[in-house]
């Protein structure tokens, strides 16, 4: 009971750590890419080096003294998909503004993407990005609000 324990901790610790080197990876090639077109600077290259080459360096020590035998183990497999599958389900609940965590995520971690490399800027950006007036929307059609206030005063002769 105890190995198994033991491998299915080994497993979490991996998992989460490849992860950590998955999205270390991704931000070194942005974080580059930024780098070479100077829309961002050599703090974010450095922190993307060094998170991955950390969880890196840390999961090569994990596989180098885990038992041969132990990386078969089912358990370990098991351990492997739970830090995956924790923030799958994380994903799921709200934040305080009442939008999801998973969809905030990727719209956050998608403006981070489009600020360091660039990709609205009129130099060096996609360029007709901004040809096209801005389409001004009331507050009540910009996001969902959850707060009782605002549903206090409907929306309905306001647009």
């Amino acid at each position: 009971m105890v190995d198994t324990g033991i491998s299915f901790t080994v497993g979490l610790l991996l998992g989460g750590l490849s992860l950590m080197v998955g999205w270390g990876l991704l931000w070194f090639v942005v974080g580059a890419i930024g780098l070479a077109r100077q829309t961002s600077g050599w703090p974010i290259f450095m922190s993307s080096v060094s998170s991955t080459a950390i969880a890196g360096s840390v999961m090569a020590l994990m596989f180098w003294t885990v038992d041969a035998a132990r990386l078969s183990s089912p358990a370990l497999h098991a351990g492997l998909a739970g830090i995956p599958l924790a923030l799958l389900a994380a994903s799921a609940f709200r934040l305080q503004d009442g939008r999801r965590i998973g969809p905030a995520f990727v719209e956050g971690t998608r403006l981070m993407w489009q600020q360091l490399l660039g990709a609205h800027q009129e130099e060096g950006g996609c360029g007709h990005c901004h040809e096209q007036p801005p389409v001004e929307q009331h507050p009540c059609q910009q996001k969902p609000c959850f707060e009782q206030s605002c549903h206090e005063k409907p929306c309905e002769g306001k647009l």
